[in-house]
């Protein structure tokens, strides 16, 4: 059965048992794409009638660590490794893949924030839209992959995005949990308005997301702590059999730490031009009152350079790729570790924060 969202169609077939590679077609009338179908790879693995996985990458173009694994799950995997079934999407935004870039070339949308996606509502919405109704409410367990891209640079960490349904919570911490990657941040409920998570949990799936690594590049670090995390999301949720985890690498998970990327976080942010001198690497414990950065005038060589401070202790989290700044570019982020009894007060609220 055909797969359709406005001018967004695969003829791929996901139900029958075995493993096969398609993709999905976006319309889009240009004057390069007037006579195209720009396509996106898709595939499926089934080996039995157990749940089913939805894993995805290139939700933004320039994240490159969950689009090699993504296309490794499907070389290195038979539907004899699989209980239930998978489906792969490793370039989610081609167009944004193509042009190296976070957004799209075709009408400048992040698709991270356009879930639930619109039909005819212009080549990012109906991308959006496509996976959000014809591909996650397939899923029981739904992971996207992300880095900090050409901008910035993350620890490993997954994304506990906090929803105001305590179960649903619970559940995404066992997932990060399982995940098992060195950080896990804490996420306020609604802190991306028209992402992928709050798609995948409206559709009724369990739902896990991360950042692996950035600056535009590849880490091997970064690649091989994703990719054991993802063999090991799979297993959990019934969808890939334990014999294969282990034989590709997946083991007992490591223990994870929380880090708060909410209201507690420290954002360092220039409020003038000019060249940003670190002080701090990503990963290192901050204390309040520590200087992080000096910012330097570009064109005024006298000029003393202003020193950026911590306002509160953390870890460093997420450090800005680029050197030359303007007011209102952030320079890092510092995070506070959560206790496990913050933590678990803040899976316990339904309300907004």
């Amino acid at each position: 059965m055909a797969l359709n969202f406005g001018t967004v169609s695969s003829g791929l077939d996901l139900e029958t048992t075995g493993k096969r590679g398609g993709n999905f077609g976006l319309a889009h009338s240009d004057n390069r794409f007037a006579f195209s179908t720009i396509q996106s790879p898709l595939g499926v693995i089934r080996g039995g009638d157990g749940p089913t996985a939805l894993v995805c990458a290139g939700n933004h173009g320039d994240e490159y660590e969950g689009q090699i694994i993504v296309r490794r799950l499907f070389e290195m995997l038979e539907p004899d490794d699989l209980a239930g079934r998978l489906i792969l999407a490793p370039a989610l935004n081609m167009p944004a893949v193509q042009a190296i870039s976070r957004t799209s070339p075709l009408d400048g949308g992040n698709l991270n924030r356009s879930f639930p996606g619109q039909a005819y509502g212009g080549p990012t919405r109906e991308i959006a839209g496509f996976v959000a109704t014809q591909l996650m409410p397939l899923a029981d367990v739904a992971v996207d992959l992300h880095s900090g891209g050409s901008g910035s640079d993350y620890l490993d960490c997954a994304y506990l995005c906090l929803s105001n349904d305590p179960a649903r919570n619970a559940q995404t911490r066992d997932l990060a949990t399982v995940m098992g990657l060195a950080n896990t941040m804490v996420v306020p409920p609604s802190d991306t308005p028209g992402d992928f998570d709050g798609s995948a949990h409206a559709a009724g799936c369990a739902m896990i997301s991360c950042e692996l690594g950035g600056e535009g590049k590849v880490s091997l670090r970064a690649l091989e702590a994703g990719w054991h995390g993802v063999l090991r999301i799979l297993a959990h949720s019934g969808v890939l059999n334990a014999a294969a985890a282990q034989r590709l690498g997946a083991d007992t998970p490591p223990k994870t730490r929380f880090l708060d990327l909410g209201a507690e976080a420290d954002t360092i942010t220039a409020q003038s031009h000019g060249l940003i001198e670190p002080m701090v690497q990503i990963g290192a414990p901050i204390t309040a009152g520590q200087p992080v950065a000096r910012l330097r005038n570009l064109h005024d060589l006298a000029a003393a350079p202003d020193t950026l401070f911590a306002a509160k202790d953390g870890i460093l989290a997420i450090l800005r790729a680029g050197a030359i700044v303007a007011p209102g570019d952030h320079f890092c982020v510092i995070c506070p570790e959560i206790s496990d009894a913050r933590l678990d007060a803040l899976l316990q609220q339904t309300g907004q924060p």
